[in-house]
């Protein structure tokens, strides 16, 4: 009997013991692979990815207080908006919206099995004064041990968010997936934070379909934009595999146009423009159609990859074929080109770097990504070597700018860091101009174009001088020019021209000298259009120029460069002035006791009447608008009692024209 007592006794503690070993694994759910997306602002929205690998009904958990695994404390709930079977997975994602910008969002998933491990994600700061720490690479079909060491180190550096150049796997098959995404949780970090992935699809990605199905990329067609830190940053993901042009491009000149504001403009798409490896060729329809809108548009750093090397450019530009200094339809153009990067080389195999341009800044072969730094006044661009810096310590959250020990940074004979400033200018071709802060609410603000600011634009006087008597005289084969104007705004200036019967393959290079130096130097170059039909315009913004050589005198002109290499220039004599000129303005009529100023205009048209009151700075500190002014003359006064003390400017503009201008002495 007692023989019988102690084999129940050991049957009870084995089963009780297999319970024990049961139980955590209950009350896990079975979702895995998971990863984080945005296919709207990225200071607002959130896609939360995963795999259902068994368990039914899943659901997420949300909220800003961390609970850990207490499904039932976090505030928001909220099922799946999709869940689509694809490459072997059961994908799930939900859609959260309404989020708070800069802000750290904790959650888990429950399904009918359990609860999963608490993980977190953090939206975009909306300030664009918060620096951004961006990685970015691409090609890791191949070496599994290579991409999950680089998965590692990117979990150490914390980024803002992590740019994909495509070619995740070499077969575009279940597996390779099932292993990708498997690989991809060593990039969270050690707290469960994870970092948004931006994904381009590439030649190893059978179809768009892929990065639909897997990262619920919003557009069909997998080229798509978004904005960062409000204005300070739009990155452009574009699709090497269906034709750069057609759609596409007239895609992205749409977007580049409506954005004109924005800070800084990056690219990234798979296939190198100009690979730095004979393996691979140019793709000549790539630098027709896109690397001429980057270099029109200011876009300033395009990320390459599928050749499987190491490269850095100087800032380059396209060029017509045969241009001096030129190599493969490039030249450098430190000042407003833009900066290629890449190629790739997140564990694919590598391939020799036995193509360099002239003006490749740097090339080499090995394994490596991008982290690149973002902020008002720079882009700062390193390379990781990834082979050598698989024991790397972590980032702290406070100082995630400051490379941590351990981590080996490439350091090539033309130095370690690529800085690209803001001072270089961004040329702005037939854009309209930016929205002026503080613009009043009127349907008549076309009107206000960019001269509220600039009450010297040069326009009436530079068409009397003598010295510019030949503005509108032909050049060369009936080519007119006309309009040559320069206006600031701000600290901003405005070069603004027309060309009537232009010829082909044309060049316009702008100059600048400061004031009475006669040693102009160029300022950029823009493609011409070509003869067409109708006129050609065109816009370029001098940024912050304006506000640099305060009391002194700007000048500009146009260099015509003609498809002989012969040349002409196109003055605009009268610059661009400061405030000092404003004594040749009237005083206007100023009452202290009133604290308000009267003044006169006659309309010879009805329309809407902005006045505008400027301080010596250039900026706008008042406007008034009045609506709907018939033709006569009007007898106006505005009250300027929240004005400081100080000199001013009033300027008189409707219909686009400015009707009078007066000087504002108040004391």
């Amino acid at each position: 009997m007692r023989k019988y007592r102690q084999m129940f006794q050991k049957t009870i503690h084995f089963f009780a013991l297999l319970i024990l070993l049961w139980l955590p694994q209950s009350g896990r759910a079975k979702s895995d692979k998971f990863r984080v997306m945005w296919r709207e602002d990225p200071s607002t929205t959130m896609v939360i990815g995963w795999n259902q690998a068994s368990g039914a009904n899943p659901i997420l958990h949300l909220d800003v207080i961390d609970h850990g695994q207490d499904a039932e404390a976090y505030a928001v709930v909220k099922k799946p908006d999709r869940i689509v079977r694809a490459k072997g997975m059961v994908n799930c994602f939900v859609r959260m919206w309404g989020l708070k910008p800069n802000t750290v969002y904790y959650f888990v998933v429950r399904d009918e099995e359990g609860v999963s491990q608490r993980m977190s994600f953090k939206t975009i700061s909306d300030n664009p004064a918060d620096r951004l720490s961006i990685i970015a690479g691409g090609d890791s079909r191949n070496n599994r041990e290579t991409r999950r060491n680089a998965n590692r180190i990117v979990s150490r550096l914390r980024p803002d968010f992590i740019l994909f150049g495509g070619d995740m796997t070499a077969g575009d098959t279940d597996q390779e997936w099932i292993e990708w995404f498997d690989d991809w949780q060593l990039t969270h970090g050690s707290d469960g934070r994870i970092f948004p992935v931006v994904v381009a699809r590439g030649n190893h990605e059978s179809e768009n379909r892929t990065l639909i199905d897997l990262f619920d990329v919003k557009n069909e067609d997998a080229y798509y934009a978004l904005s960062f830190g409000g204005n300070l940053l739009r990155v452009y993901t574009l699709n090497s595999l269906i034709p750069p042009g057609g759609y596409q491009k007239n895609w992205l000149l749409r977007d580049l146009r409506a954005h004109p504001d924005t800070r800084w403009k990056i690219a990234q798409y798979h296939f190198s423009t100009r690979p730095h490896t004979k393996e691979k060729r140019p793709q000549i329809e790539q630098q027709i159609h896109w690397s001429t809108a980057f270099y029109e548009y200011g876009v300033r750093l395009a990320i390459e990859s599928d050749a499987h090397d190491v490269k850095r450019t100087w800032p380059i530009r396209p060029c017509p074929p045969g241009t001096p200094g030129s190599d493969e339809g490039f030249i450098r153009d430190d000042e407003n080109g833009t900066v290629y990067v890449g190629e790739g080389c997140w564990g694919a195999p590598l391939r020799h770097n036995d193509n360099p341009k002239k003006w490749t800044r740097s090339s080499g072969s090995f394994n490596q990504f991008k982290w690149i730094f973002v902020d008002e006044r720079q882009i700062e661009l390193r390379t990781v070597v990834i082979d050598e810096s698989v024991r790397c310590q972590s980032v702290r959250d406070e100082d995630r700018f400051t490379p941590p020990p351990g981590l080996k940074i490439w350091e090539p004979a033309e130095g370690a860091v690529v800085r690209i400033p803001q001072e270089g200018r961004q040329p702005l071709i037939d854009l309209a101009p930016p929205v002026v802060e503080n613009t009043p609410e009127t349907e008549d603000v076309d009107d206000l174009d960019y001269e509220p600011e600039a009450p010297f634009s040069a326009q009436a006087t530079s068409h009397n001088a003598p010295a510019t008597a030949a503005m509108n005289t032909r050049v060369g084969n009936r080519m007119q020019i006309s309009g040559f104007k320069a206006i600031k705004s701000g600290a901003d200036i405005l070069i603004k021209w027309e060309t009537q019967n232009e010829q082909p393959r044309m060049e316009f290079e702008i100059q600048r000298s400061i004031g009475r130096d006669a040693n102009f130097k160029a300022v950029c170059t823009i493609q011409g259009k070509g003869p067409r039909s109708v006129v050609n315009k065109y816009s370029y913004v001098d940024k912050g120029y304006g506000g640099l050589n305060t009391g002194e005198r700007v000048n500009y002109r146009l260099k015509q460069i003609f498809p002989n290499g012969e040349s002409a220039y196109f003055d605009l004599s009268n610059g661009v002035k400061e405030s000092e000129d404003w004594s040749k303005f009237p005083l206007a009529n100023y009452s202290n006791r009133e604290q308000s100023v009267s003044f006169k205009y006659t309309l010879k048209a009805p329309g809407n009447v902005a006045i505008l009151v400027i301080d010596k700075n250039f900026q706008v500190v008042k406007r008034v608008l009045f609506k709907g002014e018939q033709p006569g003359s009007h007898d106006r006064s505005i009250s300027i009692s929240e004005i400081p003390k100080g000199q001013y400017l009033l300027v008189i503009r409707a219909n686009k024209h400015i009707l009078n201008r007066f000087r504002i002495l108040k004391e």
